[in-house]
């Protein structure tokens, strides 16, 4: 199936399995662009009420002049709730966005994949290989991740993630359904937390190690601002949560994968704030406090956990830091081949990790900076911080080409 991505031609069927936060806004985003859809739970209570946090996260868009009340009323009219079941059977999509635990998402992949046997199947995980959650169904060639980002009605930005086994024809026809639904898709190869996670995973992981090290939590927040980021790492921290954030980590060493991907520079001190009792925003607080009347605060007991050193970094070199952790992150993966190009990474990095976009997302910002300057800077930092930041010689030859990123500009690979 291949639907036009026009919203007056835009008439798929699409189901959506776990009606939290994430998917909510998919379903939204979804019937906005004009297709009907199921939403469903783990049974017909649990989907109801999900279909009423739906409707009470619109009342709230109206009320914010977000969203008009005829439009937000005609939306809500195309998502039926349902539990798992016939109810999938007619649909032309189902996305599986259930927490992000293997095991749950391999039992909920395996009853969807009966329910919709013609249904393109798809994962929202942000980070879980493909390839891995495959291995639970009987034909993986209808299996794909679509990974959202969040708030999902309202960003714009769709990692499209073939598994091994993904069909081409599949891959295509989901990214026509992501382009019908008004996002932008990028394409992205199959790996441990894809293009957009992994690299933002650096950016945040790094802001972490600084505040091991000692340097303040306000400068930290304060460098990624002057960045250009709107919310500083540890906040975002806070936002995402550090619970799951830890879990991530954990998940990834159960699932074995190189240390690199198990987010060591960060895993001591999330443990440390689990401890504490400090999870994230949403259960009272992580690195900040976060009172109902006034601005966020350091958490007081942060100093016990993380003393501030004497001597403090400029802020530049704070802001080189941040700047210099994501962007040898997101090189890394064009070099493996995890995204193929520039292109795809800098529209990832602006539309999806808030990257600024004067700057022309992350790897633009190193074109800007300039190709042998950076080189230094990560020389540098390599030798007072440790070998993440070691430019590869892959990374050194592409530094000493004269159109630098050249090789990998111009191509329009999500098609």
């Amino acid at each position: 199936m291949t639907p036009s991505a026009s919203t007056d031609e835009f008439s798929p069927r699409v189901g959506v399995v776990g009606p939290g936060l994430m998917g909510l806004g998919i379903a939204q985003a979804f019937a906005a662009a004009g297709a009907g859809g199921v939403l469903s739970g783990r049974d017909e209570e649990a989907s109801r009420c999900g279909r009423d946090r739906l409707a009470s996260s619109l009342a709230r868009q109206v009320a914010r002049g977000r969203l008009d009340p005829a439009a937000s009323a005609n939306l809500l009219a195309k998502v039926e709730p349902a539990a798992i079941g016939a109810s999938l059977r007619t649909c032309d999509l189902v996305i599986e966005s259930v927490q992000e635990d293997r095991t749950l998402k391999n039992e909920v992949l395996a009853v969807i994949e009966k329910a919709a046997p013609n249904a393109i199947l798809a994962s929202n995980t942000s980070g879980l290989a493909i390839g891995g959650l495959a291995k639970t169904l009987a034909d993986p060639s209808r299996f794909l991740g679509l990974h959202f980002f969040s708030p999902a009605e309202r960003m714009p930005l769709v990692e499209v993630v073939a598994g091994p086994q993904t069909a081409e024809a599949v891959v295509a026809s989901a990214l026509d359904l992501v382009r019908g639904a008004g996002k932008k898709p990028v394409f992205v190869r199959d790996g441990p937390g894809f293009f957009a996670t992994r690299v933002f995973a650096a950016y945040l992981d790094e802001a972490v190690a600084m505040a091991a090290e000692g340097i303040t939590v306000e400068s930290i927040e304060a460098a990624a601002i002057a960045n250009g980021r709107a919310l500083g790492p540890l906040a975002m921290l806070d936002e995402t949560g550090v619970a799951l954030n830890l879990s991530q980590a954990r998940q990834a060493r159960a699932d074995g994968l190189d240390l690199r991907f198990c987010r060591p520079l960060a895993e001591p001190t999330l443990a440390a704030l689990m401890a504490a009792g400090r999870s994230g925003r949403r259960a009272g607080g992580g690195f900040f406090d976060w009172p109902s009347n006034g601005p966020r605060k350091p958490w007081p007991g942060l100093s016990a956990l993380l003393p501030v050193s004497a001597a403090q970094p400029e802020p530049e070199a704070i802001r080189l830091r941040l700047l210099a952790a994501e962007a040898r992150e997101a090189l890394r993966c064009l070099e493996e081949g995890v995204i193929r190009s520039a292109d795809d990474a800098d529209l990832a990095s602006v539309l999806g990790l808030g990257f600024s976009k004067a700057e022309g997302g992350v790897l633009g910002w190193v074109e800007h900076f300039g190709f042998q300057a950076f080189i230094e800077a990560l020389d540098h930092l390599a030798e007072t911080h440790g070998d993440r930041f070691s430019p590869s010689p892959w990374l050194r030859a592409l530094a000493s080409r004269a159109d630098g990123l050249g090789l990998y500009r111009g191509k329009d690979l999500a098609t």
